[in-house]
């Protein structure tokens, strides 16, 4: 087994109108600055970089490289704040479940983009307990994380998998509602809800990034590292096709990546989407790709998008770009999906794929010159055959005009004298050598002799016999 690292370059595209996403490490989206689209860490436009909140008695600090839901505590400080915020947890299928004294996290993070893969990191985190209930109480809440455009996010554990409630807007006694579900094993639910494909050329490759939407429908949350099925053993298997070259995943729990296979290793709720990112290269050899993919789980919809325009300066736009996908929608509005409103795009969308069925799609116009190899090639047979006729044609007039058939077989015979002059030498040599290795040198080079008089002969007996005839 070999295991593929990132051996190609991290490139960028900026394609959202509201919210851009950026494909690569380099993350510099058109006309932004921007580290996989909005960094934990960066102030929002128009707002002064402000510290994080200092920690209190009910509230503490991460770390950057913290998971969301594993807090680290800090050496309490004051912290001013009068904001109180509800979480409650629910069972999703059995109201009887035993929700009391359950740990519960109250993470205040920075917005995402809609394609950023990975969970956000908190800024800050606030702890309490359920109630026999199920209800955890949180107090103190500053009121400035409202005025700093973080996001209250609630998080809990029940039997070992972790659940996180959506995203919601700051503000005092709010509510936030948090479904816990049993653990199981069952992925027959699991489909695609939304894979999107964006392709850009650079120098002599295509790069290729992914965006796949999750979905698990069913009343059992699924850590697909603890499944019992032999298949995922590894973990969810992605194959992709296996011209993929410098594979990077992006995307919440833990991946490993072999050959053209990701195994990816991650804890599923039930209707809450997942996001993910794969990106990777394929080398391109022409003006055309042709791209082929088999699902092997349900998708609802896939689209292809194209960018005409380009952030490089060598190719700063292309203007013959053209882009074939048979059962797809070509040159959907691109509106419709999105994209940013002062760029253009080249857009296929495809629904309703079930698992096993493929797709494919071919990109023309690339700004790659066609391989010469072939015509080198091509040239070098025309080149070969033109030398075999014309040395054909002289032979055939030598053999035809008496003149030159007589001065052929003058040549002929003066060779054939000078080299039974030299087997004679020869023989002489082999005779008198005491030498092994120099006895075998030497009848190597008689044998090789003997074979050049029987050619020379040939040639005579035909030339003379063509003399007999004429």
């Amino acid at each position: 087994m070999i295991v593929s690292r990132l051996t190609t370059p991290l490139f960028v595209v900026a394609l959202l109108s509201t919210s851009t996403f950026a494909i690569g490490a380099t993350a510099q989206t058109l006309g932004t600055d921007q580290e996989n689209y909005v960094p934990s860490e960066q102030t929002l436009p128009g707002e002064a970089a402000a510290p994080p909140p200092t920690a209190g008695p009910d509230v503490h600090l991460t770390d950057e490289d913290l998971p969301t839901g594993q807090p680290q505590a800090q050496p309490p400080e004051e912290l001013s704040g009068d904001w109180s915020v509800t979480v409650n947890l629910r069972h999703a299928t059995n109201d009887d479940a035993d929700l009391s004294d359950l740990p519960v996290f109250l993470h205040a993070l920075r917005p995402q983009g809609p394609f950023q893969a990975g969970g956000a990191q908190p800024v800050a985190t606030w702890t309490s307990t359920t109630d026999s209930n199920g209800v955890a109480e949180f107090s103190s809440i500053p009121e400035d994380i409202a005025q700093r455009g973080l996001r209250l996010q609630a998080a809990s554990s029940f039997e070992g998998i972790s659940f996180e409630s959506s995203q919601s807007a700051p503000a005092d006694q709010i509510e936030l509602n948090l479904n816990v579900y049993d653990r199981g094993h069952d992925l027959s639910g699991l489909r695609v809800t939304q894979k999107r494909i964006v392709v850009e050329p650079w120098e002599e490759y295509l790069i290729i990034s992914q965006f796949w939407t999750f979905e698990l429908h069913g009343d059992h949350a699924v850590d697909i590292g603890l499944s019992p099925d032999p298949a995922l053993q590894r973990g969810l298997p992605i194959r992709l096709p296996r011209q993929a070259e410098g594979i990077h995943f992006s995307g919440p729990g833990d991946h490993e990546v072999i050959n053209n296979v990701i195994f990816w290793n991650s804890v599923l709720q039930p209707n809450r989407p997942v996001q993910v990112q794969i990106r990777f290269s394929k080398s391109v050899r022409g003006s055309e790709l042709t791209y082929e993919q088999l699902m092997e789980f349900p998708v609802d919809e896939i689209q292809i998008v194209a960018p005409i325009q380009t952030q490089y300066e060598k190719i700063p736009r292309l203007n013959e770009l053209a882009l074939l996908a048979p059962g797809f929608e070509v040159g959907a509005d691109a509106g419709a999906l999105g994209l940013r409103s002062d760029m253009e795009f080249l857009v296929a969308t495809g629904k309703d794929f079930e698992a096993g069925d493929s797709y494919t799609f071919r990109v023309d116009g690339l700004p790659f010159r066609r391989p010469i190899g072939g015509w080198i090639a091509v040239i070098g047979g025309i080149l070969g055959a033109i030398f075999v006729l014309a040395y054909g044609r002289r032979e055939y007039k030598n053999l035809h005009d008496d003149r030159s058939r007589n001065q052929l077989l003058d040549a002929l015979r003066k060779k054939r004298s000078a080299v039974l002059d030299e087997l004679a030498e020869l023989r002489v040599a082999i005779v008198e050598s005491y030498d092994e290795e120099v006895l075998f040198d030497l009848e190597e080079e008689e044998t090789l002799l003997r074979e050049r008089l029987a050619l020379i002969l040939r040639k005579i007996r035909d030339l003379e016999a063509d003399d007999e005839i004429s």
